[in-house]
Order: structure tokens, then C-alpha cells, then sequence
């Protein structure tokens, strides 16, 4: 019998269910996953799965959130180990992080495939993570001098959806390589286009 607390096995049973929902949603798709599947995947049992998921949709909805978190935290790690200047760090290296993670296919399936046909819209629309990560990025810009105003939400949900446009280009391109390249420089366009003019005084980090 364990002796774990009760607290900590709960969590551990519902951490095994999400890794194994995740390698299976990524590796066969929503429709050809089972509960079963996912409950002798994670070697608990099916009242198990129903005590932390009242069924597959909700299981899968825990499994993009968490995704689309820790994409969100292995971008902002990419940045914060970046060198050169603060626009390198900011906008070329997070547009470059932020195609990386793009270009897996297990990703993609779950995001960009299954997501916007089992999700509600306003789950699959409503990027947190990667909104909260843009607002963050745009304040540094604004107080290193390089956009001329404080950022809005309204602005960091804009861009948002130019992102995860890029994704889905890149998740359906014939020619993965190609799309990540434009998406990668339609992106810079974008984000440059906010940069004060050539000229005006900056304050330098």
C-alpha cells in the first residue's frame, strides 16, 4: 500500500493521466484516443480517470492548457538566456523560440489540428499564456525605448492572432521550412512596424 499522502497520490494519478493523454492525443489525434487507452497508458484505473475528468474533451482540454503553458515558458526561458540587445532578445529570438516549438508534430496535432474542432472557441481563442507573454515582452520594449507606447492588452490579443496564424500555416505548409521562413520574417515586419523611427532617441539596456 502507498504511503504517500492522499493529497499527493491524487496529484501524481492526474499527472500520470495528462503525460499519457498528451503522448497519445499527439501521436494518434483526439478521435482515435480512448479513455481506455489513456487509463491503461497512465496504469490507473478508470474511476480514476473520472475522478479528475468528467470525460475525453475535458481531459484534452487539461492537456492543451498545459501545453500551450509550457510552450509559453520554454519561450520565455529562450529569451532570458539570449544575448545581444534588447530587440535581438525580445522580438528575434521569441519569434524565433516561438517557430521552434511550432515545427513539432505532436504539438501541432493537439493545438492547431484537434484544438479549434473539440474546443469551445473561446477556449481554443483565448491564448493566456501567450498573451501575457506578449504584453510582458512589448512592456520591456517600451521601457527599453524601442516602441513608443505602453502596451495594451487590446495590442498583445492582436498579435496573438498573427501568431497563431503563423502557426497554422506552418502546421498545414506543404514545405515546413519555407512557411517557418516567412512566418519567421512576416513576424520581425510585423513587430518592427511598432519600433519608434529612425533617429529618435532610445534608452539603451
Amino acid at each position: 500500500m502507498s504511503m504517500l499522502p492522499k493529497a499527493e497520490q491524487s496529484d501524481q494519478t492526474r499527472t500520470a493521466l495528462l503525460h499519457a493523454a498528451r503522448g497519445l492525443f499527439a501521436e494518434r489525434g483526439y478521435a482515435a484516443t480512448s479513455t481506455q487507452d489513456i487509463v491503461k497508458g497512465a496504469s490507473v484505473t478508470r474511476g480514476a480517470l473520472y475522478y479528475h475528468f468528467r470525460n475525453k474533451k475535458d481531459i484534452f482540454q487539461a492537456v492543451f492548457e498545459q501545453l500551450r503553458e509550457t510552450r509559453a515558458q520554454a519561450i520565455r526561458a529562450r529569451m532570458r538566456a539570449a544575448e545581444g540587445d534588447l530587440w535581438h532578445r525580445c522580438v528575434e529570438t521569441g519569434c524565433a523560440a516561438f517557430l521552434e516549438v511550432c515545427t513539432n508534430r505532436g504539438d501541432q496535432r493537439i493545438i492547431y489540428c484537434d484544438g479549434p474542432f473539440v474546443l469551445d472557441p473561446d477556449i481554443w481563442y483565448d491564448s493566456a499564456p501567450g498573451v501575457i507573454l506578449i504584453q510582458q515582452t512589448l512592456g520591456l520594449l517600451a521601457a527599453g525605448g524601442l516602441i513608443e507606447e505602453e502596451p495594451s492588452e487590446t495590442l498583445a490579443r492582436l498579435l496573438a492572432g498573427s501568431f497563431l496564424e503563423a502557426g497554422l500555416c506552418i502546421t498545414y505548409a506543404d514545405d515546413i521550412a519555407e512557411a517557418r521562413r516567412d512566418m519567421a520574417q512576416g513576424l520581425e515586419d510585423l513587430l518592427g512596424s511598432l519600433r519608434v523611427q529612425a533617429g529618435r532617441t532610445c534608452h539603451a539596456t
